[in-house]
């Protein structure tokens, strides 16, 4: 399981596998797909019920569970709404790793996502700016001709440290990747797609393994769950000759079937294929022994290559 803390660099790794295999318009293509697919299916209907206000209480949400530096603002009655992002987790953490390079046009999702949603509902931009997007601020202002007299007027201000960094539906987001991702490419793209943000994301991981041993990838695990808020599900046994790993649940399988949403066939490899990976670089070697569909149990162990 990939944490909902550590999607983004997923995320950007999927805007550059597509763009490789099919440049820009694969990438474009992807972002109207999770704008019709996943993006209305929060937003989307936040909107529908609400008008304008849809994207207070959508965003009041989200913003605050990504543990943003923002300022909101809502207008009822002169139909405006505007997020001044003073700090964007998601661009920042990027910028923040050493050993990853943020896809080159990481911000243009946002607008390719949210303008496609809102047009649908009569809601558009009036002063997006992305001009400071390399130092992770933006600005998102929209309007709607629905006004609403004597309409609330409401502010929002968030430090990031006023929040805990913790989006369980970036799970759901992960999903949609792969899946995606599987449909239209197949088994081996999946595989190809992993494998290479893998060898990126897991590199200081890595290296930590081949100097230390085991006792890095157990600590690894035994903190990715305990991010999941979720240290119960998880028991590593560490032995001389290998690492042995059971999962009672994961954490990601449990919140997209909570959310109304199915794990993809290929919801495994983000166990799988990610794992192999790490072993096959770290020169250890690594089994699946057992894994449920149903809730994401499973059972897998690492080896010293002897």
């Amino acid at each position: 399981m990939i944490s909902c803390t550590e999607f983004i660099p997923l995320y950007s790794e999927l805007f550059k596998y597509l763009e490789d295999i099919g440049g820009k318009s694969e990438v474009e293509k992807y972002w109207k797909y999770i704008s019709d697919n996943y993006t209305s299916a929060f937003l989307g209907k936040e909107v529908e019920k609400n008008g304008i206000r849809g994207c207070w209480n959508y965003w009041s949400k989200s913003l605050n569970e990504e543990a943003c530096d923002f300022t909101m603002e809502l207008d009822e009655e002169n139909g405006l709404f505007a997020i001044y992002m003073h700090s964007c987790p998601s661009k920042g953490h990027l910028l923040e790793y050493e050993h990853v390079e943020p896809y080159h046009d990481y911000c243009g999702h946002c607008p390719a996502l949210y303008d496609r949603c809102l047009a649908k509902f009569g809601i558009y931009p009036c002063g997006h700016d992305w001009s400071e997007g390399d130092k992770a601020k933006c600005t998102l202002k929209y309007k709607t001709d629905v006004k609403i007299p004597n309409g609330e007027k409401l502010h929002m201000d968030r430090r990031a440290s006023d929040n805990e960094y913790f989006h369980p539906d970036f799970h759901i987001s992960a999903k949609r990747g792969v899946e995606y991702v599987g449909n239209n490419f197949g088994d081996s793209a999946v595989t190809e797609y992993l494998t290479s943000f893998a060898k990126v994301y897991y590199a200081p991981l890595i290296r930590k393994i081949r100097e230390n041993g085991l006792c890095e990838l157990k600590r690894y695990i035994e903190e990715t769950y305990e991010k999941e808020k979720a240290s119960h599900n998880v028991r590593c046994e560490l032995g001389e000759n290998g690492l042995y790993v059971t999962v009672s649940e994961c954490p990601g399988v449990v919140h997209i079937k909570k959310r109304g949403f199915e794990p993809s066939k290929w919801y495994k490899d983000l166990t799988e294929t990610v794992n192999s990976v790490i072993a096959e670089e770290s020169e250890l070697g690594f089994e699946m022994i057992f894994y449920s569909e149903e809730n994401g149990a499973a059972e897998y162990k690492f080896t010293t290559c002897l």
